[in-house]
């Protein structure tokens, strides 16, 4: 049965995996940043929302794992857009965190890269904390 384990992520619940993944990440103890987490991390992120959210019950295996992915695939999309060698013209706003960019700049970029115009309009609350945890810590405002 398809999307039996789907799970709609709440802000709360991603504001607390971000807690728990700069947790690991500062700790050292699962990797991160530019050598990936080790493959045990997800059951330790587990154990930090068990915590955290005792009534979540969210799993490492698919919900974090699942949302990883998704936000790994977004972080990589953005990242790109704001400090690409090839994308010239975009920008962060870091109050409304979303990608900034002349509206010819935006038609233009979509027109290439599929999966991009969601970004457009819609924030990436998460970006600037990624940064840190994918070990992409080059943030110029």
């Amino acid at each position: 049965m398809a999307g039996r384990n789907k799970h709609t992520w709440t802000i709360e619940e991603d504001a607390k995996l971000i807690e728990a993944l700069l947790e690991l990440h500062v700790s050292g103890k699962y990797g991160g940043a530019n050598n990936g987490f080790k493959p045990d991390y997800l059951k330790a992120v587990q154990q930090l929302l068990d915590v955290s959210l005792p009534k979540s019950c969210l799993k490492a295996e698919p919900h974090i794992k699942s949302r990883m992915k998704t936000w790994k695939n977004h972080f990589n999309i953005v990242h790109d857009m704001v400090y690409g060698t090839n994308t010239s013209g975009f920008g962060w706003d870091i109050d409304k965190c979303c990608v900034t960019a002349d509206a010819e700049v935006w038609d233009e970029y979509i027109k290439i890269h599929k999966g991009v115009a969601r970004f457009r309009e819609k924030p990436f609350p998460q970006f600037d904390n990624l940064c840190k945890i994918f070990g992409k810590i080059n943030i110029q405002y």
